[in-house]
């Protein structure tokens, strides 16, 4: 694993509530949305390589290999 500039886009609903004051809350937030638009190494400059891991298969250690759970 390594470390990753993400640059990504998002479309959100939010409820925004303003206090009498002029501070804004902002409330209730979706997101609609969400698309990878690029992804950078920090170690070798690019993200051509680079492959999405499902947080499940991730869960047990290295991606493919066996459980070590008893």
């Amino acid at each position: 694993m390594t470390r990753f500039d993400v640059t990504t886009s998002q479309t959100t609903k939010a409820f925004h509530h303003y206090t009498v004051g002029g501070e804004l809350e902002v409330e209730e937030a979706t997101i609609l949305s969400q698309h990878v638009d690029e992804v950078v190494c920090r170690w070798c400059g690019h993200g051509r390589s680079v492959e999405e891991i499902d947080a499940g298969e991730f869960e047990h250690g290295e991606p493919g290999a066996p459980s070590r759970t008893p």
